[in-house]
């Protein structure tokens, strides 16, 4: 029995070591309490000028948050990266999407003429689900722009550096 309080004891400064030296210590505790709620959020742009589709997702039930860019070029080459988020990160996020009302939104009225893009949006959570597309040339309008833009900026913010420079033997 003198075992376990000796072992306990010996376990002690290096347990309140690793708890309070971590410089993580703060980002593993949130990660500890995080709760996903089934939270996921994407679009898909098909036919815009960039590439004849384009997407980004932000999710967090597979891989904890992160978020997924891609695009399939005209020949059919699909290019993806992926970025984990912090959950701070992706709770600040999700509460811009949140205010962009998005259980309540619907297909929009866009200019709807053919051969302009087609935006098609998918956002879920515990709560409920919805999914609606806009078919429009230009910038969306609101609130759809804010789904684009939030999701864009993430991707942006975690999307590989090139490390190539300009001029250099790889151009």
């Amino acid at each position: 029995m003198r075992r376990a309080p000796l072992a306990a004891a010996a376990l002690a400064p290096a347990l309140a070591a690793a708890a309070c030296g971590s410089p993580h210590r703060e980002l593993l505790e949130q990660n500890a309490q995080f709760d996903c709620r089934d939270r996921y959020a994407a679009y898909l742009v098909s036919g815009s000028l960039a590439a004849a589709e384009a997407g980004v997702q932000v999710d967090c039930a597979e891989a904890g948050p992160r978020v997924v860019r891609w695009t399939v070029t005209r020949d059919g080459n699909r290019e993806e990266h992926a970025g984990s988020l912090g959950v701070g990160e992706f709770d600040r996020m999700w509460e811009k999407i949140e205010g962009a009302g998005w259980r309540y939104l619907g297909d929009c009225d866009g200019t709807g003429q053919p051969g302009d893009p087609v935006y098609t949006f998918d956002v879920k959570d515990w709560n409920g689900t919805a999914s609606f597309s806009c078919t429009n040339a230009g910038p969306l309008p609101f609130p759809y722009n804010t789904l684009v833009d939030e999701l864009d900026f993430k991707a942006a913010a975690h999307a590989p550096k090139d490390r190539r420079k300009p001029g250099s033997a790889d151009d």
